[in-house]
């Protein structure tokens, strides 16, 4: 068994992977975390054949890690300590703070690295099925996202407190995007596969439930029939009030955990993680 740097020719095992393990992933997120840190995606290969790996992206001051799996045939040999162990090594002297969303039964494996359980993280899922709304011409003109970027860079900003935009911008311009802008919000939606669509990044100001609601309402009528996933931090009462108004169910559960210096995040403002 060899660990090395993920190539692009890896993303077609790495969705097989990701298959076998349950994991959400996207082919077109997973080469933009090349693009952006190929030196933090790192693959475990037997004789050549990836059977698993790790990811991180940076950000200003801050790297958030994702896609841990190792396929089913080779789990309970060691190789995810190992992956984890070298991605760690590279990030823990890099990076006052990290972040991740675990599977519960991992929940203790990373808690002995030091990471803390900061909140529930529920997988939302709507098929279909909405509860009656009206939906207006005028209410689609006014949620044009014409203003899009200048918002996400003030809001994400409040939200994080750190500067994300580099990788944010990328993953948010994809033939598939469908990008909303308000004054005190921003929504941004797109098709992950051939079932479904994943809502997210999506963040508005505490207090402005009233434009949260009009964007629920704008990615339901335009995305149509379509399977709607979201991460959906469980502390954000307002959030989950109006994913469960709108017929969203719970299908699962993760845990965001941090590393590090303390992060005075505004989950308040969350209303959907990035995927």
């Amino acid at each position: 068994m060899i660990i090395r740097w993920l190539k692009y020719a890896d993303v077609a095992e790495l969705t097989s992977i990701a298959e076998e393990t349950g994991w959400l992933l996207d082919g077109y997120h997973v080469k933009l975390m090349m693009m952006h840190s190929p030196h933090l995606c790192y693959g475990v290969y037997d004789e050549g054949v990836l059977v698993g790996a790790v990811m991180a992206i940076e950000f200003e001051t801050s790297a958030m890690i994702k896609y841990f799996m190792v396929k089913p045939t080779h789990q309970k040999q060691g190789l995810g300590r190992r992956l984890f162990d070298t991605l760690f090594g590279a990030l823990q002297n890099e990076h006052p703070s990290l972040y991740l969303h675990a599977n519960p039964a991992l929940e203790s494996f990373f808690g002995g690295y030091g990471f803390k359980s900061v909140m529930e993280v529920g997988r939302f899922l709507n098929v279909g099925k909405v509860p009656p709304f009206s939906f207006t011409n005028a209410q689609a003109k006014e949620l044009d996202g014409g203003n899009f970027d200048a918002t996400i860079r003030r809001i994400d900003m409040e939200t994080f407190g750190e500067d994300r935009m580099d990788f944010m911008m990328d993953e948010m311009e994809r033939n598939s995007s469908l990008k909303f802008a308000l004054p005190n919000s921003f929504q941004h939606s797109s098709v992950i596969n051939s079932r479904g669509v994943y809502l997210g990044p999506w963040q508005c100001r505490a207090g402005f439930q009233d434009e949260a609601e009009k964007m629920m309402q704008g990615v339901l009528y335009f995305r149509g029939l379509k399977k709607v996933i979201a991460d959906v931090p469980m502390g954000n009462a307002k959030a989950v009030a109006l994913f469960e108004k709108y017929h969203f169910v719970n299908k699962g559960t993760f845990i965001h955990m941090c590393y590090g210096d303390s992060r005075n995040v505004k989950f308040e403002n969350i209303y959907a993680f990035s995927l």
